[in-house]
């Protein structure tokens, strides 16, 4: 992203849907994602897990920052693409560009579809508190199920009282995270000119020097893996290959050889002529012969 920016006027269908996209995560009534954010929000809260809640709001507004960050960076502000490529970039073909407002659109309406006549659009527009949507009728048996959990039925929907509270609390932390982003990442839409300072953003990181070294370092994720999965795991592996090999097949091997070695050793009995087989009767009967007699004589 820090080699893109301005694309905007060039693959305008990408840019477009990508918009719809980041406002319906970021939880923008009344495109979808608000609807399925604000239920989880609001009734996590009012089931008595406000530290679920308190966490939700946090992710709420991260997401909403980082997705008009990758909006900014993107697509907003001056191009940053290297002048070599910069005329080659172009939209999509239609077997792109067609699919994506396939998704754009249900993005737009179907929240508001799935959830009249219910909360939190039916109160406004008449219908009764407690009127379950669609998408609530069509998880009952699924919300029963977490009542006889919790112990106690969920209340009737205030849009007045505690729900509409916590809605507009998260859409406004929806909307400081674009906010945050705008300001810091740069627009030129709407005669609104917050160009990138990179100075700011300098500024606002060197205050938690942690947090964006570990940002930056994606929380170490990716050295903890390779730590465990490639040089602990392949040292691992490297043990156990050696084992097979050295101890489990070695042995498997040592025994098949000494076998076929015995049994080419002992087929020399097995000459087929009468005359040893005899021979070897006689004497038999000779070393049992003189076993019977030195035990005799003791």
């Amino acid at each position: 992203m820090r080699r893109m920016g301005g694309l905007r006027t060039k693959i305008p269908n990408t840019y477009r849907t990508m918009l719809i996209g980041a406002i319906a995560i970021s939880g923008i009534p009344p495109l979808a994602g608000f609807f399925s954010k604000d239920e989880i929000l609001g009734e996590a809260f009012k089931a008595g897990f406000q530290w679920v809640w308190l966490i939700g709001i946090v992710v709420a507004i991260l997401t909403a920052f980082y997705m008009f960050r990758l909006i900014g960076l993107t697509f907003w502000g001056e191009s940053r693409v290297d002048p070599a490529i910069e005329p080659h970039i172009h939209e999509s073909p239609r077997v792109m560009t067609v699919p994506l407002w396939l998704l754009a659109i249900p993005s737009i309406f179907l929240g508001i579809v799935l959830s009249l006549p219910g909360p939190p659009l039916g109160p406004l527009l008449g219908f009764a508190p407690d009127t379950q949507g669609l998408l609530a009728s069509w998880l009952a048996p699924v919300f029963e199920q977490g009542e006889q959990l919790l112990g106690h039925a969920p209340e009737a929907y205030a849009l007045f009282g505690i729900d509409g509270a916590l809605l507009g609390l998260s859409v406004a932390v929806a909307v400081a995270g674009m906010v945050g982003a705008w300001k810091l990442f740069g627009a030129d839409l709407w005669n609104i000119r917050w160009r990138p300072d990179p100075e700011r953003v300098r500024a606002l990181t060197a205050r938690v020097p942690f947090l964006y070294r570990a940002s930056l370092n994606k929380w170490w994720f990716d050295d903890l893996n390779h730590l465990i999965f490639i040089v602990i795991g392949g040292r691992v592996a490297a043990f156990l290959w050696w084992f097979d090999r050295r101890v489990i097949d070695d042995t498997v091997n040592d025994v098949a050889t000494e076998t076929v070695g015995a049994g080419r050793g002992l087929r020399r009995v097995q000459t087929g002529r009468v005359q040893n087989y005899a021979l070897g009767i006689a004497v038999g009967l000779i070393v049992m012969a003189g076993s019977f007699l030195v035990l005799a004589v003791r």
